[in-house]
């Protein structure tokens, strides 16, 4: 089976034909994701969505299919529903238990409410209304109820004084908090289960249908889910109980099929971002918490019970526990309760979006390999047989793709360092040619296989550089995953504790050696882009050294302190720092506008305006002085823009701009 799987990644990476042709930004921008994946109970059909980036729109539009397991026809769902796609299309597909309709978040107005479809055919039609709409829901195992969370109405004083223009917004003392609702399907009003003052972020049915597990925080955003408990409460209504009392993310409770066990991700009592978000488990009915990560240190984005509940099928969404080359898969792994992992998947690829048929028989999931968006897999589990169900983008096959492969060389210190390393198509290693650096986010973060390396989770457009492209332009593109980020464990994310520009600044620049001495880089034409902490390390990067001759920064920081009393995460970068009034000299030694009279390097800083993450002043902060000291230095605002930009119109652009930018300077 493994021979098989590997024959389809090969097919998959062949080399193009001869009248393939080079890629561009708009080939990327047609490029459409497979947004998640449900198979049906009884595992004959696959659900699944698919997103495409319209320009006439200016949104990410999402369809609806089912096709058979067995391999077939796909058929279309949904035409005029739009399914939830502000920002980005989340459907959260659901089966309903009888395996007849499906289920998913779309849009009434501008209002997400859940919608069924009948399998057979007809016009989805929606089961909430919900002033302030729902994105999160779970039927009962008979069907008949539906659980989901929202928040309360806005109150009518405060809808007066919005109208009458008296509104202040009180900072910190107004919150709705999402809470858990459940409404009978036939008809009735929604009863809420959950206290007003929690936010509750996410809930499951017990499989007698008696009990709803839920996580929720008192306090809400990035910050909230750090300190989330796990709750149970009657479906019926009543006085909710703690199971799980700790502090730290414990949340995304999942009841085994049996009902005796609660799975759930947890940081394992540590309120802190530098963790492990693991998998555990409780007794349903309370008891000693298992640590079901404590081996492979797995930070895990999505899991699914098997049947018989004795072990769990889950996807490690950060490389803490994938290393070597390795980490750049997501592989689908199983865990037993006592804490045995395998791989059940095989092959270089980043999986994502498992289910699994009720009688845990067949798995299906959407596959990214090497040169690919993504397609939907469905495994037999017995026997790991895998069919391939889709080819979302066939036009691939007319494109000439890079080849992206992983590398390694050893930092100044010996530690052993990993990139992807991708080429132009054709390239042969008897030239030299430009050479790309782009950052990763994070610092807890990194790259994947796939054509968006950074955003293979989700909707690749998001990604502001267009490697493919860069690649097809000429240019070899280096993905590093330096200390601090994923593929080296917990204590790899610990590295750069209190020296975020030291370490890893010097991984990255032995990478950059490391592919002058092979031939493959031009040390004249070396290039430098990241966003987030890849934007500060582009800006730190380029007040360190003039080695690089051009270089591009999204939604980037340049002073550490401001970012800790200014972003909406602020907190986490006491984490690495202290706070700022008790050690207030290293942030400013971390900083890059310490150090912003030692630019020479041509900088593009691009940010958007409503970004919360990074807000917008740490980008102007650092044009200003730029501009002032007589730098070469653009500055660009994308409009509505976020931490992430979600319209294609801009998307396009930032890449157009990105790969203009570095065509102008690395010729």
């Amino acid at each position: 089976m493994k021979r098989w799987i590997l024959v389809l990644v090969a097919v998959a990476a062949a080399p193009a034909t001869a009248a393939a042709r080079k890629v561009t930004v708009e080939d990327l921008m047609r490029l459409r994701t497979i947004a998640e994946a449900r198979i049906a109970p009884d595992g004959e059909r696959v659900a699944y969505v698919v997103s495409e980036p319209s320009f006439e729109k200016d949104a990410h539009e999402a369809v609806l299919y089912v096709i058979p397991s067995g391999g077939g026809t796909a058929q279309r769902m949904t035409y005029g529903t739009r399914i939830f796609n502000r920002p980005l299309p989340k459907p959260h597909l659901r089966w309903l238990p009888d395996g007849r309709s499906i289920s998913f978040v779309g849009l009434v107005g501008e209002t997400p409410q859940v919608f069924v479809i009948d399998v057979a055919g007809g016009e989805p039609r929606a089961v909430t209304d919900e002033p302030e709409g729902v994105t999160q829901y779970e039927w009962s195992p008979d069907g008949q109820r539906i659980a989901y969370l929202t928040p309360d109405p806005v109150p009518e004083e405060k809808l007066r004084r919005q109208k009458e223009k008296s509104y202040v917004i009180e900072v910190d003392r107004e919150p709705r908090p999402a809470r858990v609702r459940v409404k009978e399907v036939a008809g009735g009003a929604a009863q809420a289960l959950s206290p007003p003052d929690l936010f509750a972020s996410a809930l499951c049915w017990s499989p007698d249908g008696s009990t709803i597990a839920y996580s929720a925080a008192p306090e809400g955003g990035l910050v909230g889910q750090f300190h989330t408990r796990i709750y149970t409460v009657p479906a019926s209504g009543g006085v909710p109980a703690v199971l799980v009392d700790r502090d730290g993310m414990n949340t995304s409770p999942q009841y085994s099929p049996d009902g005796r066990w609660v799975a759930f991700i947890s940081t394992g009592g540590v309120a802190e971002m530098i963790s492990i978000w693991g998998l555990h488990a409780i007794p349903a009915s309370g008891g000693t918490i298992r640590d079901l990560s404590a081996v492979n240190q797995s930070w895990v984005g999505e899991f699914v019970w098997s049947a018989d509940s004795g072990s769990i099928l889950f996807l490690p969404n950060e490389g803490t526990g994938q290393r070597g080359a390795g980490m750049f898969e997501v592989p689908i792994l199983r865990v037993t309760l006592g804490g045995a992992t395998e791989a059940v998947s095989a092959g270089p690829a980043a999986n994502y979006s498992i289910s699994l048929s009720r009688d845990g028989k067949r798995l299906a999931y959407r596959a990214v390999e090497p040169r690919t968006m993504g397609d939907l897999m469905v495994m037999e589990v017995a026997s790991r047989a895998t069919r391939r169900l889709t080819e979302v983008n066939p036009e691939l096959r007319e494109l000439e793709l890079g080849s992206l492969e992983p590398i390694s060389w050893r930092s100044f210190d010996g530690m052993e360092i990993w990139a992807l390393l991708l080429t132009p198509p054709g390239y042969r290693r008897d030239r030299r040619i430009p050479l790309l650096v782009y950052v990763h986010g994070g610092p807890i973060g990194g790259f994947t296989y796939g054509l968006f390396p950074q955003f293979m989770h989700g909707i690749g457009q998001v990604d502001p550089y267009p490697v493919e492209a860069m690649a097809s332009a000429g240019m070899a593109i280096l993905l590093p995953m330096p200390r601090g980020g994923s593929g080296y464990g917990l204590e790899g994310f610990r590295m750069i504790k209190g020296a975020w520009g030291e370490g890893d600044f010097k991984d990255i620049l032995a990478g950059v050696d490391h592919l002058i001495a092979a031939g493959v880089a031009d040390p004249e034409r070396l290039g430098v882009m990241g966003g987030s902490y890849g934007g500060f390390m582009t800006n730190w990067i380029v007040t360190q050294t003039g080695r690089f001759k051009a270089a591009s920064s999204m939604c980037s920081i340049s002073d550490l302190e401001d970012l800790f009393y200014l972003s909406d995460s602020g907190e986490f970068g006491a984490e690495y720092f202290g706070l700022p009034w008790e050690n207030r000299q290293a942030w400013i030694e971390h900083s890059p506008m310490t150090y912003v009279t030692q630019v020479t390097t041509p900088l593009l800083i691009q940010h958007g305006e409503n970004d919360r993450r990074v807000p917008i002043e740490q980008a102007r902060k650092f044009y200003r002085a730029l501009k002032q000291l007589g730098k070469t230095v653009e500055m660009e605002i994308y409009p509505r823009g976020g931490h992430v930009i979600y319209e294609p119109d801009l998307e396009r652009e930032i890449m157009r701009r990105n790969l203009a930018w570095f065509e102008k300077w690395l010729r």
